[in-house]
This record gives structure tokens, C-alpha cells and sequence, in this order.
């Protein structure tokens, strides 16, 4: 009885120490903006200056923008057995037994092609990442490196969505004006 008790125990540790792996994230799609390549590309600009991105790589002959890593959920934590403030944005896994998860980061890569006039493609693709450590009871922490999480895809959406507003607002507001 002891015996069995004492290995139900061992296999519940052995379980518990493997982590959960997030879901390997899908590939981003193309989105259609209503708008021209320069309205698009500006409105593009605007954004992620508005959301607190600092743009690090823009070639816009190629059409690409990439931001630097952005602090998004500075309270997320997450244990083996506790995830606390847990985000829309991403999905890290679950750390294993003697590690601890804290806060997100995370950066944009977006991608622009001209189709026709009016019209324009957009792929936004969001990478994040959190601080692992080593955390058992008492000792120290010990820093163990960036883990990488899986994004939702639902930040990519906002982001095409913000864009594609704000070029319309943009186009509007110069037909109110009287303006092509």
C-alpha cells in the first residue's frame, strides 16, 4: 500500500515536471486594405507609433517594417500550477516544475504589397516572448533566458484592423476637404 502510494507520487512529479509546450503558431495571411500602397504604408507608420512600437527596419522599396520588442503585459506570471494575468495576444505553455514565467514582450514584423489602385495587402505577423527563471520556494531567483510564446493571431487582427481604419478616416476626411 505504501509502496503504490509512494509511486503514484513519483508519476504525479514526473508529470508535473514536463511543462506544457504552446501550439506552434499558424502562418499569417495576407489581409486586402482599401487603400493605396502610400495611404496604407502611412497609416501603418501612424499605428504602430500610436501603440508604443519603435520602428527598427523599414524599407519601404520592399515594402517591410519591423518594430523592436514592446513590453505588453508586464504582469503576466505563470508557474507550473498558477498563470496570473494571462493576455489575449499570446500563449507561452506552461513552465516546468522549478521554473517561473514573468511578464511579455512583444514585437511586429509587417509586410505591404501594392495589388491595384485603391487596394493594397497587408501581412502582420506578432512574435512574443517572456523572461524565464528559476523559482523553487525560498532560493533566488535565477534568470534563465527569453522563452518564446506562440502568438493568438489577435493582435495581427487589431493591428490590420487599425490600419485599414485609419486610412479611411484618412481618404475622408479628404473628400470632406474636396480633395482627390
Amino acid at each position: 500500500m505504501r509502496g503504490g502510494a509512494l509511486a503514484l507520487i513519483c508519476v504525479g512529479l514526473l508529470a508535473a515536471c514536463g511543462g506544457v509546450v504552446p501550439p506552434s503558431p499558424a502562418p499569417q495571411e495576407f489581409h486586402r486594405l482599401e487603400a493605396d500602397f502610400d495611404r496604407a504604408w502611412e497609416a501603418a507608420v501612424q499605428t504602430l507609433t500610436e501603440r508604443g512600437y519603435e520602428i527598427r527596419a523599414i524599407d519601404r522599396a520592399a515594402g517591410v517594417m519591423e518594430t523592436g520588442w514592446l513590453t505588453i503585459n508586464p504582469a503576466y506570471s505563470a508557474t507550473i500550477f498558477v498563470t496570473e494575468h494571462e493576455d489575449r495576444y499570446s500563449v507561452c505553455g506552461r513552465p516546468t516544475l522549478g521554473q517561473a514565467f514573468v511578464s511579455k514582450r512583444g514585437r511586429l514584423s509587417l509586410m505591404l504589397q501594392p495589388i491595384r489602385r485603391g487596394e493594397t495587402r497587408l501581412r502582420a505577423e506578432a512574435f512574443f516572448r517572456t523572461h524565464g527563471y528559476r523559482h523553487f520556494l525560498f532560493w533566488p531567483h535565477r534568470p534563465l533566458g527569453d522563452v518564446e510564446c506562440s502568438s493568438r493571431g489577435r493582435l495581427e487582427d487589431e493591428i490590420w484592423l487599425q490600419i485599414q481604419l485609419r486610412a479611411l478616416s484618412e481618404h475622408l476626411e479628404r473628400l470632406r476637404k474636396g480633395a482627390p
